[in-house]
């Protein structure tokens, strides 16, 4: 009879080998993206499975989350990113769900989050979407072509004539997951962070990420005369891949560097055998959403379901203090935010 336990890390390989046949599986359900969280901000992963015959054949990772000042507790799957939740037959889902219940309820967990995404992609009628959908979240999922080559001719005339004339402005983009190459996409990141009004994630979990993922994480940097103008790192598990963060500078917006970025980790993924790429998270019809619409993606209805302590329910101000709190940010000067941002970000579990 099928037991849902958790896993220990000696079972890690045993883990990842399941996760990359999966078809539903993310790059997030990967043992790395628990241990690049834990190793740079501490928080406890429960990593629940289940195996037959010394086979892992299902999986639902946990990540335990407290606040410092209340010392609530959430167990989520998964933080810092779009999905997590249950992968496997249906039954053996239902088993994990029920372990991943009881341990919330163990460790005194007012919340248990699961992030899960549709398996049916909502088709491209926009406008029809537009109406039955409003702004609500999606994924949006691009099936690639079998190589660049195809990739490129699949997209329509005005994407490609932006993403060369990103080459004609002088724009060049590199790959690799270095240490330099952190660095150099941080220095993007962080910036765009702080001119949202938003806490930065800690230099130290893009450190870790790229250590534990080895050559299944790629950071690319596009460059314009020597200077860092755009970056982003893509993640992979099997035949498909995510990109969690990307981002540009606003001074730079006039060469496109977005474009060539977006491009050349497409290019990577199509000639290395990814076969599904993950623009990550949008509103509906909102701006991002528009940017990711025209490479050819597609809307999955997210869904992320919330098991909460009832005395939990109907706090609404964070929501109406939010707009105070970024233009306050804003004004911070850099440095600073980059100390401060970390430390408040690490407790933030979108």
């Amino acid at each position: 009879m099928a037991e849902a336990v958790l896993v220990d890390y000696q079972e890690r390989e045993n883990w990842n080998t399941f996760v990359a046949s999966a078809e539903s599986a993310t790059p997030y359900h990967r043992f790395e993206w628990m241990e690049a969280i834990e190793a740079a901000y501490g928080h406890k992963p429960y990593p629940i499975g289940i195996k037959q015959e010394g086979r892992i054949v299902a999986v639902l990772p946990l990540i335990l989350m407290e606040q410092p000042l209340t010392r609530k507790k959430a167990m989520v799957s998964l933080p810092f990113c779009d999905l997590g939740g249950a992968v496997g037959a249906v039954g053996h889902c239902e088993l994990m769900t029920k372990k991943a219940v009881e341990l919330a309820n163990s460790m005194a967990a007012r919340e248990l989050e699961v992030r899960q995404r549709d398996n049916t992609g909502l088709g491209y009628d926009f406008e029809t979407l537009a109406s039955e959908l409003g702004n609500r979240k999606v994924s949006m999922i691009l099936e690639l072509e079998a190589d660049s080559e195809k990739q490129l001719a699949a997209f329509k005339p005005k994407l490609r004539s932006q993403i060369k004339k990103a080459m004609k402005n002088g724009c060049t983009t590199e790959l690799g997951n270095s240490h330099q190459m952190v660095e150099d996409f941080y220095h993007v990141f962080s910036r765009n962070m702080h001119a949202l009004g938003s806490p930065v994630h800690s230099k130290d979990l893009f450190h870790a990420i790229c250590k534990a993922f080895g050559d299944q994480a790629v950071v690319a940097v596009t460059y314009f005369e020597g200077e860092v103008a755009a970056g982003g790192i893509v993640l992979k598990n099997g035949q498909n891949a995510a990109i969690p963060w990307a981002s540009s500078l606003s001074e730079y917006n006039r060469l496109a560097p977005n474009m060539l970025l977006y491009w050349e980790l497409l290019s990577h993924c199509a000639n290395n055998g990814i076969r599904v790429f993950d623009f990550g998270r949008s509103s509906f019809g909102e701006g991002t959403f528009r940017f990711k619409k025209q490479w050819g993606a597609q809307p999955y209805l997210l869904s992320w379901q919330n098991w909460m302590d009832a005395s939990e329910t109907g706090a609404g101000a964070p929501g109406k203090i939010r707009p105070m709190l970024e233009n306050a940010w804003r004004r911070l000067p850099l440095r600073l935010v980059n100390l401060l941002g970390p430390l408040v970000r690490k407790h933030i579990r979108l």
